[in-house]
């Protein structure tokens, strides 16, 4: 959407540019403004709002041609290089990049005109869902565990979190947020008794975003072979240990027996 912002003088410069723009960390941008006058432009620098001051990023002259700051070389170009229209691109958008920007026209006679435009940055990553047994909060540690799923993602704004689950797990969620610098991690979890839900259902998280949104189905491979298949795990090495240990310890009792009633004084014979 273009706006139109006029110029110290009413009536007489204006600029027109892009308002707001929004985008997904890792794309590119592009900032546009125009000059409507018919006087004549001398540069025009595109700043940076940094708090109360403005950093210059890229300036453009008829005398010293396109210039583009330390900071922003490899990150920034200009697409447009008129001095009466001036467009630049961030590549690669981080979430540094996001903030305000002018575009500043140094114009003769009436000075600069300036125009001014946003960028906001989303950004989401370590998507997971996932189940473990954990042991009951309210009972001893040598009791019956019970199955935690949990779904979480990290996101710049906060990503939200819902659950498509069969009727039997229709239950309510604890959500929990955890600030990070710019981002914020959502984590969405609940938990239910018996394990083999896993294997008979079919449980997904649904992950809503700006820049994504996407279901994770619980693998069921993890179901299987990940932590909710842990005692089973422990159950199978345990019979492959204890079974060949008693056979061991039954052969030696056979033994033991065998050779006790082969030396029993009262079933040989030749004994005076």
């Amino acid at each position: 959407m273009l706006s139109v912002v006029p110029a110290s003088l009413p009536g007489f410069v204006q600029v027109m540019h892009r308002k707001v723009q929004s985008v997904q960390m890792g794309e590119n941008v592009t900032f546009s403004c125009q000059s409507v006058t018919k006087e004549d432009v001398l540069q025009v620098t595109w700043q940076k709002e940094t708090g109360r001051s403005e950093d210059n990023v890229a300036t453009h002259s008829t005398m010293n041609g396109q210039k583009v700051a330390k900071g922003y070389v490899g990150h920034m170009s200009f697409v447009h290089s008129e001095l009466q229209a001036s467009a630049i691109s961030l590549h690669g958008v981080t979430l540094q990049d996001e903030g305000c920007y002018k575009c500043v026209f140094n114009t003769f006679p009436s000075g600069a005109v300036t125009g001014r435009m946003c960028l906001k940055v989303y950004a989401i990553s370590d998507l997971k869902v996932e189940a473990k047994l954990i042991p009951r909060p309210d009972k001893a540690e040598d009791s019956e565990k019970v199955v935690r799923i949990s779904c979480s993602a990290t996101g710049k704004k906060a990503p939200k979190i819902t659950w498509h689950l069969p009727s039997i797990l229709q239950q309510k969620s604890r959500e929990y947020h955890i600030k990070s610098d710019n981002t914020v991690t959502f984590i969405s979890n609940f938990t239910h008794t018996h394990s083999k839900i896993l294997q008979d259902y079919s449980i997904a998280c649904v992950i809503l975003h700006p820049s994504l949104n996407v279901t994770l189905v619980l693998p069921t491979d993890s179901r299987v072979q990940g932590p909710v298949g842990s005692m089973a795990l422990d159950i199978a090495i345990a019979v492959k240990v204890l079974v060949p240990l008693a056979s061991f310890f039954l052969l030696a009792y056979l033994l033991c027996c065998c050779l006790k009633h082969l030396h029993n004084p009262e079933r040989n014979p030749n004994q005076p």
